[in-house]
């Protein structure tokens, strides 16, 4: 009977390592949306979207993992050379997602800075879009007069 919990162990393992291939995929396509010319912010957050599926995902394999680990830690600790093979092959696999979490992590990081990058520059085309049309306007307010006092405000008597 325990065995099976091991192996269930280890399914779990490889099952989330799965689910971190895929998050790092997305967030490969996240950087491609965030490096194109124009970003498509649609298709960003259609990327978020599938990643916080894959979160969740990852959440319940943890869960999971979490509850027959407590069922069987006695028997893995007591009985380590029954299971040494599995116990093997999940640390194999232990070292696996914590490579592919080092490197999501990476990626994130560099998402998130592309994405600050991406903001500022549009803010920053949107304040030169303001200033240019307040310029115009103002060129626009000289032209025709509008800013210009009324006589009746003038002291006519110099």
């Amino acid at each position: 009977m325990s065995r099976e919990y091991v192996v269930a162990l280890k399914e779990s393992l490889d099952k989330k390592l799965k689910v971190l291939e895929e998050i790092y995929r997305i967030s490969k396509l996240q950087t491609d949306v965030i490096n194109a010319q124009q970003m498509d912010y649609e298709a960003f957050d259609r990327l978020v979207d599938d990643k916080d599926i894959c979160l969740e995902k990852l959440e319940k394999l943890d869960e999971g993992f979490e509850l027959v680990y407590t069922r069987v830690s006695d028997e893995l600790k007591t009985n380590k050379s029954a299971y040494s093979d599995l116990i093997l092959a999940m640390q194999e696999t232990i070292t696996k997602i914590t490579d592919k979490s080092t490197a999501i992590s990476a990626l994130e990081e560099r998402n998130r800075q592309g994405l600050s990058n991406v903001f500022n520059k549009e803010r920053k085309e949107l304040s030169d879009g303001k200033r240019s049309v307040n310029v115009a306007m103002n060129y626009y307010k000289n032209m025709t007069g509008l800013s210009v006092e009324s006589s009746q405000y003038m002291d006519w008597k110099k």
